[in-house]
């Protein structure tokens, strides 16, 4: 998977672990804060943005404004597919 594609997964379930992906907004800033926060690689950082463009592109985030990002109602459905698959990873790792 290359560091664009992880990074979208990676946005995707954050935005299904809020408790509200419909209706919430994330910004660049809760971005940096939840996803960089455990990233250290300078092309892990570079990726976000062209991981977004490519969400916006594929229909699954809006920009509602500058620099503040929700999901549409196809995104709304990946992302809960998505923190789906990723719970299902965590039980199959204990």
């Amino acid at each position: 998977m290359t560091g664009v594609e992880n990074m979208k997964k990676q946005i995707l379930t954050y935005f299904g672990t809020i408790s509200s992906p419909a209706h919430g907004t994330l910004t660049i800033r809760d971005f940096n804060s939840q996803l960089m926060s455990k990233m250290f690689h300078a092309t892990d950082r570079e990726s976000l943005s062209t991981a977004l463009d490519e969400l916006i592109a594929e229909g699954l985030v809006v920009e509602r404004s500058q620099k503040a990002y929700g999901l549409t109602a196809q995104g709304v459905i990946a992302a809960g597919e998505s923190k789906a698959a990723r719970a299902g990873e965590v039980v199959s790792k204990k």
